[in-house]
């Protein structure tokens, strides 16, 4: 047979079997059990495999339901067979792979991002957490934005990844994938409020969030228990676009400080909020704690809880650092390449 008829027989495979073959393996390592018609499934999705593997030396295509399927099987099948592809474009964007290599036990990887038909990359992007390194091997893994060309409107990215149990990478292929690219990312830090501090300056509403998301400070745990929110009492002041200040009151003795964050699962939105006396002393919060008001879960909300029993409240100003992004971009990059030791 020759490779054009076999990559040809691979690629028409039906990927509703391919996939029901996949449920079936995580399935069973779930339950340890299966039975007959199973069985038979699995038999079928191991001829496949053996078929494929057979075969690892053509270059096929990229027919993505038997890939995934073969990293359910195994992973190490799956990465000798997929071909090796050192650029990816999608939505106007290209991913190359400029180097990578492994030295003391550590794999290095440059990798570029460029903008092809627009303005979008500068030095602020970064790929939103939205990677993912496919490998044959459990590891470790970091990615930074380390440089930006501004003349080929470039930005590049450091990869690190780490084996476990000493096992040895050289020789190895790993995939990257990015899905999500934030960029245009702005900084604002500054006073946000000079509202009156006074515990007397008005009454609060709360309620039960719908979903709170997690919290950060040393009595954080002791506030998400049964934590209640203020009620919104509209924007009432933004020091920047896609952050609002949008409720502030007192719960028993501590200050209260709402931020709203827009669309913070698209933009990254994110900040902290502080206080600073005249004397420039700054006092942090003791706990904030992030939350959704509705299952829409488009605009996070976080709370900045203040301990202010022993302060001169009058003399206090709220401020603020946020970072914020206007450039979402979504698509599917994917690059293979081979991990070689430094000789």
């Amino acid at each position: 047979m020759r490779k054009k008829d076999i990559s040809d027989a691979i690629g028409n495979i039906n990927d509703r079997y391919i996939e029901e073959a996949a449920d079936f393996q995580r399935k069973k390592k779930r339950t340890g059990k299966s039975s007959i018609l199973q069985k038979s499934v699995a038999a079928a999705a191991s001829f496949i495999l053996v078929f494929i593997l057979s075969v690892s030396t053509l270059v096929a295509a990229d027919f993505s339901p038997a890939y995934e399927f073969l990293y359910t099987l195994s992973p190490s099948a799956a990465q000798k067979l997929k071909p090796v592809s050192m650029i990816s474009e999608d939505n106007g964007i290209k991913i190359e792979v400029i180097s990578a290599y492994v030295e003391s036990g550590e794999a290095k990887i440059l990798i570029s991002v460029q903008d092809l038909e627009e303005d979008r990359i500068d030095e602020t992007t970064d790929l939103f957490d939205s990677f993912s390194i496919n490998t044959s091997f459990d590891c470790s893994s970091s990615c930074e934005n380390i440089k930006y060309d501004a003349e080929t409107e470039t930005a590049v990215f450091l990869i690190s990844i780490s084996q476990w149990d000493k096992y040895d990478i050289a020789d190895e292929k790993i995939t990257f994938s990015v899905r999500e690219i934030l960029s245009n990312k702005e900084t604002y830090e500054g006073s946000i409020s000079t509202l009156n501090l006074d515990k007397n300056s008005g009454s609060v509403k709360i309620f039960t969030p719908y979903s709170v998301l997690g919290g950060s400070g040393a009595n954080s745990e002791k506030y998400m228990e049964d934590f209640q929110a203020l009620v919104s009492q509209g924007d009432i002041n933004s020091p920047v676009s896609g952050v609002a200040l949008t409720a502030i009151g007192y719960v028993g003795e501590k200050l209260h400080i709402q931020i709203r964050y827009d669309s913070a699962l698209e933009t990254d939105n994110h900040g902290y909020v502080y206080l600073k006396n005249s004397d420039g002393d700054v006092l942090d919060c003791e706990a904030s704690i992030s939350f959704f008001t509705d299952e829409g879960e488009k605009d996070m909300y976080s709370e900045y809880i203040f301990d202010l029993s022993d302060k001169n409240v009058s003399d206090y100003v709220i401020y603020g650092k946020f970072t914020t992004s206007n450039m979402h971009i979504k698509g599917k990059w994917s690059v293979t390449f081979p991990l070689e030791k430094v000789r």
